[in-house]
């Protein structure tokens, strides 16, 4: 690999200024290794010096995206190259004074035309690049066309007019919503077709090829075929030829070797994304965005969702710093301070039933079964009732509208989310809605079903805005706080009214052995019969259900937290043991999706249909983003009498607790008996 590490160089961190999250997504280094980078909530360009410094070098922009240096401002005394997303514009920013001059567009009218600067159109263009003769080029995002700007005219050198994916010359060729682009080694430029999940080459008279990638939505590496990118959004050429990718969905690093026929991936953080300095085998990114590289061959990004630049370093290179664990961590009181109290649907203030809890499992807990945690709060509704946005906030993905046309249609805005809707449409699919003219366009297939819906970075969206209708799930599912980084929207959302006085049920306490061996169950047992006896370590698995106040009494919702405490035989409570143990708790969820199995066991499942079962590992721990085996030892304890009590609790902390006696035995007895 041509990197050994991931550091930290700087920037505001993961934190809501003024009501909205940072939004880094440009990055450009001078040979002075100073950062340049863009905020698109600060509507900003800013600057981190050597010592780590922030400098704000102008702040007149409207949700600015890529960055370029013009020719010879690499050298710190030039402009800057600004694609000024929100605004429809390409500007230019002196880098000493921060003055703004308008290269080409009209500011706030988006459209499409060539022909003189002024006069020229641009639609959300997302990407910018410059090349040695000064030319500067325009992934223009929304009119999905590749644009040149050259003595003071604009020119379309690839794209049609609708998004899709085709190779060809010129208006032949189709994009898909492309969002980096780069100057390559030969001349010519290099795209990341972030609708399409591909990577694209395109010469300065227009033939498009594609270079990389087959098409799925996600990371695969291999030959330039068959390797697949999930999101691809910024590109970069290193001198010797080598293209590096970011790919959002997986919060990715990838390299592509043309001349081994070779995608590779540098580093990888999964779904979920994370922020891990170190090694690049265990460093975590969270949506990168751009990236640049440093004269050191560091590759420097804005890793968008943490609100930090970082940098991928070669060996021997030094380029920032080892950032603490947990330094990009958004609480759920940061969103409840921000957030005004109300619930999704008109009117505001009136009370809602709960319907789906955060951490509830969902699908099947088996082995030829997926399952997944539920990263939200579920709150039902009449099919095709207007949805509205509960907070005001900013677009600021460049794809915010995901599985359009299916049950998990969702709109992911940067602090809160929402799914099972019909973004921007009503529940007969045609356009409605509070979005500005142009905002949001939709794709139907040739049935008439809406296939596509697109929303543009830098739209503005205001609390009580209708941003869809219900589909058939009958429900809206809120999430709470940025992608990696969600809270229990219990404690991170104010909601009128909601009250819960029921505690949790607990139907069965279950005892296996560390093979998963069943010693004893509550459910299967009579009351009075023989008394479970354990030597060695165990696990202890408690079947629980929560209720809220008004809730229908079939309906079973996840509960918030559950624990276990050891009891002696005169009742006190065994060494270790002086307070319940609260190993589950629904703050946060596990890191990856794959630590389930450390939260479920096996018969757990839960969904729209069928039956609803939470059987909770309490021996494990789980809390604070967090999860690791562990179990109840009985071999660490003296023979003996005990009482095993588990406790489940709701947010509201009504609690509900069971007690099981059971017989600790010696190794050797047991062996014997």
């Amino acid at each position: 690999m041509p990197f050994v590490a991931v550091m930290t160089v700087g920037g505001p961190g993961l934190k809501i200024a003024n009501s909205a999250l940072p939004d880094l997504f440009g990055v450009a280094v001078d040979d002075k290794g100073r950062v340049f980078f863009s905020d698109g909530t600060g509507d900003s360009v800013r600057r981190i010096d050597a010592d780590g410094s922030l400098k704000t070098i102008t702040s007149d922009l409207d949700t600015p995206s890529g960055l370029a240096f013009e020719r010879g401002g690499r050298l710190g005394d030039g402009s800057l190259i600004v694609a000024n997303t929100g605004g429809h514009t390409i500007v230019r920013i002196d880098i000493g004074t921060g003055r703004s001059n308008l290269v080409a567009g009209a500011p706030g009218q988006s459209g499409f035309a060539d022909g003189a600067a002024d006069q020229a159109r641009f639609n959300g263009a997302v990407g910018v690049a410059v090349n040695k003769d000064g030319v500067i080029f325009v992934a223009d995002t929304y009119n999905d066309r590749i644009r040149a700007i050259e003595d003071g005219r604009v020119r379309t050198i690839a794209g049609g007019g609708e998004p899709g994916f085709r190779d060809g010359r010129g208006a032949e060729a189709r994009f898909d919503t492309p969002c980096g682009i780069a100057v390559g080694a030969d001349g010519s430029l290099l795209v990341a077709d972030t609708g399409n999940h591909r990577i694209r080459r395109v010469t300065l008279d227009g033939e498009v090829t594609t270079i990389a990638g087959a098409g799925e939505p996600e990371d695969r590496d291999g030959d330039l075929a068959e390797a697949a990118f999930g999101e691809p959004t910024g590109i970069a050429a290193r001198r010797d030829g080598m293209i590096f990718v970011t790919c959002a969905a997986q919060s990715s690093v990838r390299m592509i070797d043309l001349n081994g026929r070779l995608v590779t991936t540098v580093v990888r953080s999964g779904f979920l994304g994370g922020l891990a300095d170190g090694a690049v085998a265990k460093a975590k990114l969270n949506r990168p965005s751009s990236l640049a590289f440093a004269l050191n061959d560091a590759l420097v990004l804005a890793d968008s969702n943490n609100g930090l630049i970082r940098a991928v370093v070669p060996e021997g290179a030094s380029f920032g710093f080892r950032s603490e664990p947990g330094a990009a961590t958004i609480k759920a009181s940061d969103v409840r301070d921000a957030v005004s109290p109300r619930w999704p649907f008109d009117p505001p203030e009136s009370k809602r039933d709960i319907a789906g809890t955060f951490g509830e499992i969902r699908g099947e807990m088996l082995p030829d079964h997926d399952a997944w945690f539920h990263n939200g709060l579920d709150v039902p509704g009449a099919y095709g009732e207007t949805a509205r946005a509960i907070f005001s906030e900013r677009v600021t993905l460049p794809i915010a509208v995901e599985g359009a046309g299916s049950g998990r249609e969702r709109l992911r805005l940067p602090l809160i989310g929402y799914i099972h809707l019909r973004v921007g449409r009503d529940r007969s699919d045609q356009p409605t809605g509070d979005f500005p003219n142009g905002a949001i366009t939709f794709r139907r297939d040739e049935r008439g079903r809406v296939v596509g819906v697109r929303l543009r970075r830098g739209t503005r969206i205001n609390a009580g805005d209708a941003i869809g209708a219900l589909n058939g799930l009958y429900h809206v599912h809120l999430i709470a706080g940025p992608a990696g980084e969600e809270s229990n929207p219990l404690a991170a959302l104010r909601l009128p009214g909601l009250s819960d006085t029921v505690a949790p049920t607990i139907e069965s306490v279950a005892i296996t052995n560390e093979l998963g061996e069943s010693l004893f169950d509550s459910a299967k047992t009579a009351r009075g019969s023989k008394t479970c006896s354990i030597n060695g370590r165990a696990r202890v698995i408690v079947r629980a259900y929560d209720q809220v106040d008004g809730g229908p009494r079939r309906r079973r919702l996840g509960v918030y937290r559950l624990g276990y405490q050891l009891l002696r035989a005169d009742g006190s409570p065994e060494a270790g043991f002086e307070q319940p143990r609260y190993n589950v708790v629904f703050d946060r969820l596990p890191a990856t999706h794959d630590m389930i199995k450390l939260v479920y066991a096996e018969g757990s499942q839960s969904g729209y249909e069928g039956l609803t079962v939470f059987g909770y590992i309490v021996t494990n721990v789980a809390r604070g983003g967090l999860a690791r085996e562990e179990f109840l030892d009985a071999s660490q304890l003296a023979p003996g009498d005990y009482t095993l009590r588990v406790f489940a609790e709701d947010f509201f902390g009504n609690q509900a607790r069971r007690d099981t006696p059971i017989i600790v035995t010696s190794a050797t007895a047991a062996k014997t008996k």
